[in-house]
């Protein structure tokens, strides 16, 4: 038979296949295996998974009799309760293992602590106190709880968690000794955040950068108490924080100003946004100012909060800037701190939308050990249905 052209097609050796991604139901089994490691025994497993299936089945607030039901193990109610509020087993062991697992999917881009507000729904709620809620705009009367989230381009999730209650210091207060499994933590509010900065630490070493928002009660201090740690820091910050800026000129000596941050931008030397975003979040412009917080300088040389960067992002042509953003980083870029407030809002979109499906707000018990469980298998629902998500979509399920 004669050679044909066609024939010398037919007979060209295939191409190799690309390699498909893992499908959703492996990454899943692999996320749960890592998860549970290191639990006592088959039982506990089987009650985590099933308590994680029936937070992401069950319909309206997250109650234990909702989830055994949505599970489809109703007579295990009583068992599930004793799972999450008495049984023998650490959160700390499974934050770390779902934040390695997270890493090692895909490496995070920021970490973001995000402060929240849970309004009291019932009697029995733990940790309950009249605070201020950024969310809100306005004091309301509930749980002020700080999650920090890992946040890549592809995904986000929570991975660990702080109750911050009034009148206690990082680690005690109310009992917390006696209540909580060793590392769960229950912070006063001040220490919340760079108690979950020490978490992120432990699990990764010198963390990526670690994006947060101080603003609302004891800003201030929260600002300083951040930036006296020397790891990578982006802190959103209210106009009202006070900073020293420096006012010197050519040939004279150094002078500073305390300035509110929202007055200490030059707005006449704002640049066109290079990061465009979508929508009316679209900025336009941003200004960036070298900043230190208020305070004598350590005999003159810089320290953890001197040489800091004010970047002001504006979405109008005038007015104030909607975002001020303060930052340890070296020589940092308008473009890069976008980027952190892009992920900062997908962060709090997220706990909006996901979270609340999850059931990051639907603790119903009274018991703070209880509450570090819930919060912690919630977190692993959360990031167990967004891996679905995004192996479903064979692409990033972050939405900006």
């Amino acid at each position: 038979m004669p050679d044909t052209p066609s024939l010398r097609r037919l007979a060209r050796p295939a191409r190799p296949a690309r390699p498909h991604p893992a499908a959703p139901a492996d990454t899943v089994t692999d996320l749960c295996a890592a998860l549970f490691a290191g639990f006592c025994g088959y039982d506990q497993r089987v009650l985590a998974r099933q308590y994680m299936d029936g937070l992401l089945r069950a319909e309206g607030r997250k109650s234990i009799a909702n989830i055994a039901a949505s599970a489809g193990v109703p007579g295990d109610e009583q068992r599930l309760h004793h799972f999450v509020s008495s049984s023998r087993w650490a959160v700390g062991p499974v934050r770390r293992a779902l934040a390695a697992f997270l890493c090692g999917n895909t490496p995070v881009s920021a970490w973001v602590a995000l402060p929240v507000s849970i309004p009291k729904t019932g009697r029995h709620m733990v940790g309950v106190s009249p605070h201020f809620s950024v969310e809100e705009g306005h004091r309301i009367v509930g749980q002020r709880a700080y999650g920090v989230w890992y946040a890549s381009e592809q995904m986000i999730a929570p991975v660990g968690w702080r109750l911050g209650l009034p009148g206690s210091g990082s680690g005690s207060g109310s009992g917390s000794g006696r209540e909580l499994p060793r590392g769960a933590g229950v912070s006063g509010a001040r220490d919340c955040v760079t108690d979950l900065l020490d978490d992120v630490c432990a699990w990764q070493g010198p963390p990526r950068l670690f994006v947060t928002d101080a603003r609302g009660d004891d800003e201030q201090e929260r600002v300083a108490r951040l930036f006296g740690r020397t790891s990578p820091l982006a802190v959103r910050i209210s106009g009202h924080t006070l900073l020293a800026v420096d006012t010197r000129r050519p040939g004279a000596g150094r002078r500073e100003r305390l300035a509110p941050a929202h007055s200490a931008l030059d707005r006449a030397r704002r640049t066109r946004s290079g990061c465009p975003g979508r929508g009316r979040e679209s900025p336009l412009s941003t200004a960036t100012a070298r900043v230190r917080l208020p305070g004598p300088p350590d005999a003159g040389r810089p320290g953890p909060a001197d040489g800091l960067a004010l970047v002001g992002v504006w979405n109008e042509l005038c007015g104030d800037p909607a975002e001020l953003w303060l930052t340890n980083a070296d020589a940092p870029s308008p473009s890069s701190l976008l980027r952190a407030a892009r992920l900062a809002r997908a962060v709090g979109a997220g706990w909006r939308t996901r979270g609340r499906q999850a059931g990051l707000r639907d603790y119903e018990g009274r018991s703070l050990r209880g509450w570090h469980r819930h919060m912690t298998l919630a977190s692993c629902a959360y990031a167990m249905a967004e891996l679905r998500s995004a192996g479903a979509s064979g692409g990033s399920s972050l939405v900006a």
